[in-house]
């Protein structure tokens, strides 16, 4: 019996020691599985997290020419202003270490911009008035729609104060696929015999031609704003991000088959925007 008794003690001991060596982290998970790493009590985020969210966002866009003349330097070439346009899609952001994320997903974008073009090549070698056959003077006012796929590195701050709002910045490219490509448009140019000029317009018409438009775009993403945790799970968000196309030429009116006399061509046309982005992971 006294055999049995000291047996059954050191069982039990060596129980309680094992389970006691079995849990050595603050957080009680056990050796062998991979130690939690540090959540948030609301709208929190781990290593190794996805977070996924949607937002929506409206834009002001413009379309800059980077010079003021065509590459032939025959028509001289001016932004007319900017239109509002908008944004909206799905973002997923990945956590790699704390605050830290790749960040990326998908977004329509709605927008534009108003060009006007000039010729200020050489006059007629003739007694006629005017170049035959030849585009003098143009207004485009451009709708363009794109579906971007966004790459960016998101840095994100700790929680401040006892709301928990975390601030963050990121930066990265898109690629955009053009999905439509109109315009209401204005175009001057001279008939065959170069005598007079003539005027087509369209209202809100397909910018028809061979690459009118490029079927892929460029940009550069930079923008920061503010999360706000409404639940474990779920965060509000804001923030306001610039958009900077810079390759390739946007427009390439060389290429329109509108019906009127003539061609021109415009001063590598880069299309931009401001977005101020409404949202909510969850």
């Amino acid at each position: 019996m006294k055999k049995f008794f000291l047996l059954a003690v050191f069982a039990v001991t060596g129980i309680h020691s094992t389970q006691a060596q079995r849990y050595e982290y603050e957080d009680g998970t056990p050796v062998e599985g991979p130690r939690h790493h540090r959540d948030h009590h609301r709208g929190g985020t781990s290593v190794s997290d996805l977070r996924f969210g949607a937002y929506f966002a409206p834009t002001i866009a413009w379309m800059h020419p980077t010079t003021g003349k065509s590459d032939n330097g025959l028509y001289s070439v001016s932004s007319e202003g900017s239109k509002l346009g908008y944004m909206w899609g799905l973002m997923m952001d990945y956590y790699f270490a704390d605050n830290y994320a790749f960040s990326t997903g998908f977004n329509l974008n709605t927008g534009g911009g108003i060009l006007s073009t000039r010729y200020i090549g050489p006059g007629p070698s003739s007694s006629s008035a005017y170049v035959t056959n030849n585009v003098y003077e143009t207004k485009f006012n451009y709708n363009l729609q794109y579906l971007e796929v966004p790459f960016n590195l998101k840095l994100r701050s700790d929680e401040l104060g006892p709301a928990g709002i975390q601030m963050f910045g990121q930066l990265g490219l898109s690629v955009g696929f053009n999905l439509a490509h109109k315009a209401t448009y204005t175009v001057q140019y001279s008939d065959s015999t170069g005598s007079m000029l003539a005027e087509k317009s369209g209202n809100n018409e397909k910018l028809r031609g061979t690459l009118a438009v490029p079927p892929v775009i460029f940009a550069l993403n930079v923008g920061g704003g503010v999360e706000y945790p409404v639940s474990e799970k779920m965060s509000l968000y804001a923030g306001i991000f610039f958009n900077n196309g810079f390759a390739p030429d946007a427009t390439n009116p060389g290429n329109y088959d509108l019906g009127y006399n003539g061609s021109f061509k415009d001063g590598n046309t880069r299309l931009n925007n401001f977005a101020i982005r409404l949202g909510i992971f969850f």
